[in-house]
């Protein structure tokens, strides 16, 4: 059974009729009816069906042939009954064209500009009149464990933006509100952790003072516990305001952080965020992880990697 090939042409990815009738195990003549048959219908909703001529086969006539756009090859499977082969058949093509889609755009990246997530590692900690001081950690540091790990095993590289709305990922600003919450939350799994990691059940506040509606708050319990470093982002996110203050911690926290991060930031609030953000990522983790071996899927269960496989949806 041949596999489902993805062609590009720089920008668009097409898949071979010739391969999905043969996968279907339906004759490409039959396959080419169906496409003449729908072709009104199929060019309204999903543009111009791509029909090319082969070279001359044994009888000397030349063959006809399509290359299907993803939604164009769907919408043609959806009128063959739901039979093992075409079940198969449509899996295939989703996991075929997401690894097409992640090869396609980390090579329209690499050739135009240097990703976003590439310019932060340049240039996050590079300012020099208000570094990251020795005794502090900060939230952007600890995240390019786990995101680093994502590249280095998978091949995931976060894009530069969301293509919905234009606006930059910068997840570290997630996970840094979700541990601050975690921190201040009185609930009984943070009481209990606060208790593991700091020693203490007490609740711990670094919000910076600032004016509320109801009136000043002057700044929570251990607002003078953190130090304000200089973060600096690429121009094309921040421009002119590319320097932001940003919050360090002391590296008592860190147990605790990194503890939040693997049992909870990436079990339970990293795939909704990529979801929102870069569905066609979540596709992709999903297939790269199940196409691992047995054995190297079960290696990777203790890594931060583990956290991700157990909160991975079976589906979109």
């Amino acid at each position: 059974m041949p596999d489902l090939e993805i062609f590009d042409d720089g920008e668009v990815l097409y898949v071979d009729s010739r391969l999905i009738s043969e996968r279907l195990g339906v004759e490409h003549r039959s396959f080419l009816e169906t496409l003449d048959n729908y072709q009104t219908q199929i060019e309204q909703a999903f543009g111009i069906l791509r029909f090319e001529t082969a070279k001359m086969n044994v009888r000397g006539r030349p063959a006809r042939y399509a290359l299907l756009k993803e939604d164009q090859a769907t919408f043609v499977m959806t009128l063959s009954r739901n039979s093992p082969e075409v079940v198969q058949c449509k899996l295939d093509l989703v996991i075929a064209f997401s690894k097409a889609k992640e090869v396609l755009r980390q090579r329209q990246s690499s050739v135009n500009h240097v990703p976003y997530w590439y310019q932060r590692m340049r240039l996050a900690l590079s300012d020099a009149d208000r570094p990251l001081e020795i005794g502090y950690f900060c939230i952007y540091q600890e995240m390019m464990r786990f995101f680093s790990e994502l590249e280095g095993r998978l091949g995931y590289i976060i894009p530069d933006f969301n293509p919905d709305d234009g606006k930059y990922l910068v997840p570290d600003i997630s996970i840094g509100r979700k541990f601050n919450e975690f921190l201040r939350s009185e609930g009984e799994i943070p009481t209990l952790t606060r208790q593991e990691f700091l020693g203490s059940t007490n609740t711990v506040d670094f919000r910076q003072p600032y004016m509320r509606k109801d009136g000043w708050f002057p700044g929570g319990v251990n607002y003078d516990e953190i130090k304000i470093y200089n973060h600096v982002y690429p121009t094309a996110s921040h421009g002119k305001y590319q320097v932001q203050q940003a919050n360090s911690y002391p590296t008592r926290y860190v147990s605790i952080f990194q503890h939040h991060l693997q049992e909870w930031w990436i079990p339970d609030s990293c795939i909704p965020y990529l979801k929102k953000r870069d569905p066609q990522g979540v596709t992709y983790l999903r297939s790269a992880i199940n196409e691992l071996p047995p054995r190297a899927r079960a290696a990777l269960s203790g890594t931060l990697i583990g956290k991700l496989m157990r909160a991975l949806p079976e589906g979109n």
